[in-house]
């Protein structure tokens, strides 16, 4: 019995390499079985039907666009009539309710603005704190160490007791209003006289602030007057 040499039964550097077929990659591209089916199968119906396909897609995406664009539209618009209908609504209300109102409630529309701001303000000088609205009495001025403060200011005033009035539509006249707010700097400042203390500071500007808000007011009142 005789026995064949190992290297002519297999030697993987001759006989398998030379039973792989070369290609390149254009050989492979033409003979890829997706481009055989498609070029086997496609015909020019199928071809038309495909770009028709295409269109009719087109065109039902340009509609839902159209359809959304109107959709937008008529929402703004109602929108926009709403808006419209809310204010001449709450213009009639206000027409109505000063057809109404006595002297003291049309008083309390011009100055009320006015005493918001006054309370809603904060000065950098003392952190962004409002100390006018703080009550000092006699019994609070003890308990925040300045037992001489009743004596030193005949008068306290503060935004505190201004809300009251306010409130309560205390105010005849818009001097009334004034003179009180006038009073909180008046008595600040003569408590704190140093020009470079923090509240001396604040109540000047506190002041300006408010000489700002009122002058247009003011103006509005003497215009009117024959």
């Amino acid at each position: 019995m005789k026995f064949f040499p190992r290297h002519k039964i297999f030697n993987p550097n001759t006989k398998l390499i030379s039973l792989i077929p070369k290609s390149s990659p254009e050989s492979s591209l033409k003979t890829s079985p997706d481009v055989l089916l498609e070029q086997s199968t496609a015909t020019p119906s199928q071809k038309r039907k495909h770009e028709e396909s295409d269109e009719d897609m087109k065109q039902q995406i340009a509609q839902a666009r159209k359809r959304e664009r109107g959709l937008r539209e008529r929402i703004e618009r109602q929108e926009a009539e709403n808006k419209r209908r809310l204010e001449r609504e709450r213009e009639e209300r206000e027409r109505k309710e000063r057809a109404v109102e006595t002297p003291r409630d049309a008083l309390h529309r011009l100055y009320a603005p006015i005493f918001k701001s006054l309370w809603d303000m904060e000065f950098s000088v003392l952190q962004d704190a409002n100390p006018f609205r703080i009550v000092i009495d006699e019994k609070t001025s003890v308990d925040m160490g300045i037992p001489d403060y009743c004596k030193i200011i005949e008068k306290p005033m503060n935004l505190t007791y201004i809300q009251r009035k306010v409130n309560d539509k205390s105010y005849e006249t818009l001097q009334e209003f004034v003179e009180d707010v006038d009073l909180i700097v008046t008595n600040c400042l003569k408590f704190n006289d140093h020009p470079g203390n923090p509240y001396n500071i604040a109540a000047k500007e506190l002041r300006k602030r408010f000489k700002k808000l009122v002058k247009p007011v003011v103006q509005s009142l003497t215009k009117d007057q024959p």
